[in-house]
């Protein structure tokens, strides 16, 4: 697997300074002061771009650990600094599609500044998403109702992303079509799936995924959370991949991203390779096949 960047078209910085439209209510506009970047990493592809300069910069960050299932937002600059450690922001991804109302965590971006990072299973249009019991243990990103994915046409037409409240005055960022980055990001995943080891023209065919047998969201419970993590009330969150075979078992649990904290990985991995089963992907011919799972959660006191 290489590691690394390349850069998806170009930016032309005319100027660094934001457009402020005459219209109060108008939003700023921000240009690219970057091109977009696509970073190759092990379990991960991220798309990446700056918007504006100094304290108008805003960074646009895109992840997906595998395809489908929507991506992992965050946005950061000075305009991103939050009091709270959580929120809630208004999105919106071009104008074929309806605003959002995103939840995010505060956190930073390095020399990106503040962020917001937004819960998994972000998409150019809204994803329904199904809700997990309530409780004390929340899993997060892992059940997302079957959804055609975005079109190329319908990514093309992403030309500008929209961010509203809990921002003071409304900031646009002027992506350009959004088509050829997201082209660059499919053969990024392209390439982590033959990592793992998936047959990817398989699965580009293939006529069922990999199903839960069961609610995921039972599969680690409040009796699961680390007693130094609940002691202390501390959170954490791991995204993970599950690889599963022919038979529909979990044969390895890979974390792509984690807070890492009190054993969470290790608990999270044992429950799951303990209780979670499936129903095996099937190829276009309705034959078994390996395939993986991905989801997120998040251990959290109320």
């Amino acid at each position: 697997m290489k590691t690394g960047g390349w850069a998806v078209g170009a930016a032309l910085l005319l100027s660094s300074a934001p457009l402020i439209a005459a219209d109060e209510d108008a939003p700023v506009v921000l240009e690219p002061t970057s091109p977009w970047n696509v970073h190759y990493a092990d379990d991960y592809c991220r798309l990446a771009r700056v918007f504006g300069a100094g304290a108008s910069r805003v960074t646009l960050v895109i992840d997906k650990f595998g395809p489908g299932d929507g991506f992992n937002l965050t946005l950061a600059g000075p305009r991103m600094k939050f009091r709270q450690s959580n929120g809630v922001a208004k999105i919106r991804f071009g104008t074929e599609f309806p605003e959002q109302q995103l939840s995010f965590h505060s956190g930073s971006l390095g020399e990106g500044g503040p962020a917001w990072v937004f819960a998994p299973g972000v998409d150019i249009r809204p994803l329904p998403i199904a809700t997990a019991p309530a409780g004390s243990i929340r899993t997060v990103g892992d059940v997302i109702a079957a959804t055609a994915p975005p079109t190329d046409a319908e990514k093309a037409s992403v030309t500008t992303v929209d961010i509203g409240s809990p921002l003071s005055h409304p900031v646009r960022l002027q992506t350009g079509s959004m088509e050829l980055a997201f082209a660059a990001m499919d053969r990024c995943l392209d390439e982590l799936m033959a990592h793992w080891g998936i047959d990817v023209a398989r699965h580009k065919t293939m006529s069922r995924p990999t199903i839960p047998q069961g609610h995921p969201g039972l599969w680690v419970t409040f009796l699961d959370y680390p007693e130094d993590m609940l002691r202390n009330n501390m959170a954490g969150i791991v995204h993970l991949r599950l690889t599963i075979d022919e038979k529909g078992r979990p044969t390895a649990c890979h974390v792509q991203q984690s807070t890492d904290r009190g054993g969470f990985n290790k608990r999270v991995c044992a429950m799951l390779m303990r209780r979670a089963r499936f129903k095996p992907a099937l190829d276009r011919d309705g034959k078994p096949m390996v395939s993986y799972f991905r989801s997120s959660v998040r251990f959290e006191t109320y």
